[in-house]
């Protein structure tokens, strides 16, 4: 699919938003306050949530006075949007103020048809992996909040994206396929920060599966989940270790790498369109600014100087020595950094959103 093109228009079929009573917000976060919204995905049926996290004190009685900006946070792998909020936003919202949106999502694989060989992920938001309809429904969350928050003035020209590990990654696509007008034109992005973000999939995916399974990871499972998702095998397997062996829940036995692979269509356009080193000189010409979060002890997101975020700062660079992007290399362990007294508040100082 061209970059920023849309696969058309879906209907919302919005619920109305509330406040997110029915689950337990922390009430250490007592400056912010969650409301939950409901959307249509990509395949104009299931409903997905988004929680949009706002100062306490605004309501539909006590709008902000002047329109505010609009952070979108795509989740990590095997989490969710809440779980995004709670744990690494935490009251970041009263500090701009801002207003935040973290969704769920929706991934291809989600159900017996699309995930052939192994049983769906329990959620179908967890393994979403940059997804083109998923990046497509988070290029539609300034509509969405429009329309679920209509007392909420959004400035529509201070759009943000900031995400972590999967996050990142579809941070980067969502920036490079939406360089100039989100969906609809409603909104536009007016900065990117991704973290710990996988860029090159195919290498990634082969990494995981040459980490050992230990007591609280798997990663050859996580490999094999990556494989099914995207629904092909790479062309070049030379970096995957096919004797690794992960659980087939469907089969009720264990398989190999190797098995999965052999039964998947070969199609590298798949892979590409979910890595965002594809889009190096989309990315090398945004006209906003772009920052690249990673760490050198990431053992998460595998070799990330020299197969994925570093690597994708060298290629920027090299395609455009003029771009505006930065990248901040650190130590840290994988994400630990996507909170507010670490790399994300300075990312957010970074973008004059909090002081």
């Amino acid at each position: 699919m061209p970059v920023g093109e849309t696969r058309g228009p879906h209907p919302l079929d919005m619920l109305a938003a509330s406040p997110a009573g029915q689950l337990q917000w922390p009430s250490s976060l007592g400056r912010v306050r969650p409301w939950l919204v409901q959307y249509l995905a990509w395949d104009g049926q299931t409903a997905c949530q988004a929680v949009v996290v706002l100062p306490a004190a605004w309501a539909p009685s006590t709008p902000p006075p002047a329109a505010v900006p609009l952070l979108i946070s795509p989740h990590g792998r095997n989490n969710f949007g809440w779980n995004n909020a709670v744990i690494y936003w935490q009251e970041l919202p009263a500090d701009g103020p801002f207003a935040l949106i973290c969704p769920d999502g929706l991934e291809r694989a989600h159900d017996p048809e699309s995930d052939p060989f192994d049983e769906p992920p329990s959620s179908p938001s967890l393994f979403t992996y940059g997804y083109p309809g998923h990046v497509d429904d988070l290029a539609r969350m300034p509509s969405i909040v429009e329309e679920t928050l209509p007392w909420l003035p959004i400035d529509m020209e201070r759009v943000y994206v900031l995400g972590s590990s999967m996050g990142g990654q579809e941070t980067l696509l969502l920036a490079a396929r939406y360089p100039d007008a989100l969906a609809g034109g409603t909104g536009r992005l007016a900065g990117a920060a991704a973290f710990d973000s996988a860029c090159d999939m195919p290498t990634q995916c082969g990494y995981l599966t040459q980490m050992p399974l230990t007591a609280s990871s798997n990663p050859p499972g996580v490999a094999a989940m990556m494989l099914e998702e995207i629904g092909s095998r790479p062309v070049d397997l030379s970096a995957f270790n096919q004797a690794a062996v992960f659980y087939n829940s469907k089969a009720q036995t264990h398989w190999t790498i190797g098995q999965l692979l052999a039964r998947l269509p070969e199609d590298q356009g798949l892979w590409d369109e979910r890595s965002p080193i594809t889009y190096t000189d989309e990315l090398a010409n945004l006209p906003f600014p772009l920052r690249l979060y990673w760490s050198s002890n990431d053992t998460v997101v595998g070799n990330q100087a020299a197969n994925q975020s570093g690597k994708l700062y060298d290629q920027i660079q090299a395609a455009n020595p003029a771009a505006d992007v930065q990248q901040v290399e650190g130590n840290w362990a994988h994400s630990v950094e996507f909170v507010p007294g670490d790399q994300l508040g300075e990312a957010l100082r970074n973008f004059a959103l909090i002081a």
